[in-house]
């Protein structure tokens, strides 16, 4: 069946529209397709659903969340050739219940607050922490413990300013 118009094709129903092809079902458009619901849209595939897109592919929940949720595997966000930006007004929270959080670079890790940051780096068998302007401070309500296993561990204070409690 092929329906062809110069203008427009309006079908409007009381109940609902089904359209079924033992195929495939394709919409085309020059400019654009629009889908507009009252109460929400569904899509469901028994394999897969791919969105592509030429530009920009954006999600936009007005009055609630976006969630993304992969029932038996990850969850993947993948940028190919720039870098992938989570950005909040208010605060980031990563969170994992059954394993750890972990932040994985080649080079190193960089964590910025405001103006201030502190850089990560694993060197050959250390871990080295660096700050851009000031010290590195480690500071707890109850206890910092610091452990080598093989080796010793070196803390060294620079201008008389060092203190050891035990």
């Amino acid at each position: 069946m092929r329906i062809t118009a110069s203008d427009s094709v309006r079908i409007t129903m009381n109940d609902s529209v089904r359209i079924t092809a033992s195929d495939s079902v394709r919409i085309t458009a020059r400019d654009s397709v629009r889908i507009t619901m009252d109460d929400s849209v569904r899509i469901t595939a028994s394999d897969s659903v791919r969105i592509t897109c030429s530009d920009s592919v954006r999600i936009t929940a007005h009055d609630d969340s976006v969630r993304i949720t992969a029932q038996q595997d990850s969850v993947r966000i993948t940028a190919r050739e720039d870098s992938v930006r989570i950005t909040m007004d208010d605060s980031v929270r990563i969170t994992a219940h059954d394993d750890s959080v972990r932040i994985t670079m080649d080079d190193s890790v960089r964590i910025t607050a405001h103006d201030d940051s502190v850089r990560i780096t694993a060197q050959q068998d250390s871990v080295r922490i660096t700050a851009r302007e000031d010290s590195v401070r480690i500071t707890m309500d109850d206890s910092v413990r610091i452990t080598a296993l093989d080796d010793s561990v070196r803390i060294t204070a620079r201008q008389n300013d060092f203190s050891l409690a035990a």
